[in-house]
């Protein structure tokens, strides 16, 4: 996949030859944030996006010198331990920021450094950091390493163009980030307002608390339960266990299914709720099935329950803590017209997600198809006998490229 007008061969580099001033950052330990130099850490570096994304945001405790400070146009990259080969391009947004002793400094000069950033997305980049970072204890790439890091470049106007298209995506991944986060922030501020009375959409019958066995029957899994080894990547029916996936996976036997509907879904070990309007099979041990005792919502109740849930207190079994709870029960005309608000932000928050995750497909394959070697090998091809085998092997760069049997 190339841009139109661009027709030029890409041509063999590495990270050594289109950079400079790298360097091993700052050892300095962390202190609070002083309200203006800020600490770049491996794990200030989102696993996800590549950002800068500090919990908490912190400073550098010692002198600072401007050598460690980040301009446009540095890379950092992980040089040890499980996060080895991670990468942040510097964004000016980040302002007076600070690399620490366990990230690795290039300066991209002779080449688009997002277009290299981007390089470093790919999954060729992975595995030639899984191979690079081998150790006899914990994985590590030094600088040196780093610097033979190959990189295939085409002309500077196609990588600006590759980098630019590549951002447009990048802001569209933040929008809709934004975006999900407002509604799980909207919703969490909803439910706070709905479940104190403060907000009550012009009712004014008082509400009655009841008690958790009061308002619930369990009902068994048994006859729809399967074990997790039987959990199948694709078949005719959704498997839903305990776990946050909203679909554990799936089965084929059509005697498993519950239809006992609408129906909560309870995670013992995990206090994972989940809500169910259609069959489905159960998945491995923990899950608690619930159906109102009375002519409740079963939706609003599951509302509820998620606003009053409990945190999980490590793995151990939960239900014996959540069915002592009580739960605001209000007429069921403020009932249905509370879970309708909740199911129109978890629509939104449904759909908004299916976006992120389509656009980080569509990226993640993109990133394939533009980084695609793009040169003429002008090798000299061998063919060696091979003297255990009555085979030849067409080698290129000492490297068996496929089998001729004779």
């Amino acid at each position: 996949m190339r841009f139109s007008g661009f027709d030029d061969e890409w041509k063999k580099s590495n990270l050594g030859n289109i950079s400079s001033n790298e360097m091993y950052g700052m050892n300095s330990a962390a202190k609070d944030y002083d309200g203006f130099n800020k600490y770049i850490r491996i794990t200030d570096i989102s696993e996800t996006s590549n950002k800068f994304i500090p919990n908490p945001l912190t400073s550098p405790d010692g002198d600072l010198e401007d050598k460690y400070k980040l301009k446009k146009g540095d890379i950092v990259f992980a040089r040890t331990g499980a996060s080895t080969g991670k990468t942040y391009l510097y964004d000016d947004n980040d302002r007076n920021l600070y690399f620490a002793g366990f990230l690795i400094k290039f300066h991209i000069d002779n080449a688009d450094p997002k277009f290299i950033f981007y390089n470093t997305l790919k999954e060729e980049y992975l595995n030639w950091v899984s191979v690079m970072s081998v150790r006899s204890g914990q994985p590590g790439i030094n600088s040196n390493e780093y610097k033979k890091l190959p990189i295939i470049l085409p002309s500077l106007d196609e990588q600006n163009k590759i980098s630019n298209f590549l951002t447009s995506i990048d802001k569209k991944i933040d929008l809709l980030e934004r975006k999900h986060q407002f509604y799980q922030e909207f919703k969490k501020f909803l439910m706070q307002q709905i479940f104190t009375q403060k907000l009550r959409f012009n009712f004014t019958d008082d509400w009655n608390y009841m008690n958790f066995s009061e308002i619930f029957k369990s009902v068994s899994t048994k006859k729809y339960q399967i074990k997790s080894a039987d959990i199948l990547d694709k078949g005719d029916f959704e498997v839903i266990d305990q776990g946050q996936d909203e679909i554990a996976g799936y089965f084929n036997d059509k005697t498993k299914l519950c239809q006992e509907l609408p129906i909560i879904i309870y995670g013992d070990h995990t206090t994972f709720v989940k809500f169910r309007d259609k069959p489905f099979i159960v998945g491995a041990d923990g899950v608690k099935l619930l159906i109102p005792k009375f002519n409740a919502n079963p939706k609003y109740l599951f509302y509820a329950l998620e606003h009053f849930n409990i945190k999980p207190e490590g793995y151990k079994r939960h239900f014996s803590i959540i069915k002592k709870i009580k739960l605001p029960i209000p007429t069921l005309e403020e009932q249905n017209e509370i879970s309708e608000i909740f199911n129109y932000i978890d629509i939104k928050l449904k759909y908004t997600k299916i976006q992120l995750q389509e656009t980080e497909e569509f990226k993640k394959g993109l990133l394939q198809q533009m980084f695609i070697v793009r040169i003429n090998w002008r090798c000299n091809f061998k063919l060696a006998k091979s003297p255990s085998f009555n085979k030849h092997l067409l080698i290129l760069k000492n490297k068996i490229i496929f089998i001729i049997i004779e």
